[in-house]
């Protein structure tokens, strides 16, 4: 599996392993060039209920969900973090930052 949180060139997804899956957080989603792969949906997050007034590009989803990076940009905002998630993962935030987007009452868009 590669994780894909910025958008990667063909030439790059040629580095990946025959049978790699791409699961990717990135708008927009990244070609699907290799057929020896799998690429995954793009993660998404349905927003709390109690939401108004957010503007939002859904983009291909269904109303009232966003992608997760958007997720993430208001759960930093809500928590009032000045850390991001541009560039390399910090593996050490992973939990924290799913905990606090369950805090305030996100929740993940599961895809048929």
């Amino acid at each position: 599996t590669w994780i894909a949180g910025k958008w990667i060139t063909p030439w790059e997804q040629s580095w990946a392993p025959s049978g790699t899956h791409f699961h990717q957080f990135v708008v927009p989603p990244i070609l699907a060039t290799r057929r020896d792969c799998t690429y995954g949906d793009l993660a998404a997050m349905r927003l709390p209920e109690d939401v108004e007034g957010l503007g939002s590009c859904e983009y291909k989803l269904e109303r009232g969900a966003v992608h997760a990076c958007h997720a993430g940009g208001a759960v930093h905002q809500l928590e009032g973090w000045t850390h991001h998630e541009i560039g390399p993962i910090d593996v050490d935030r992973i939990d924290l930052v799913w905990e606090a987007a369950l805090k305030h009452g996100f929740r993940p868009v599961f895809q048929p």
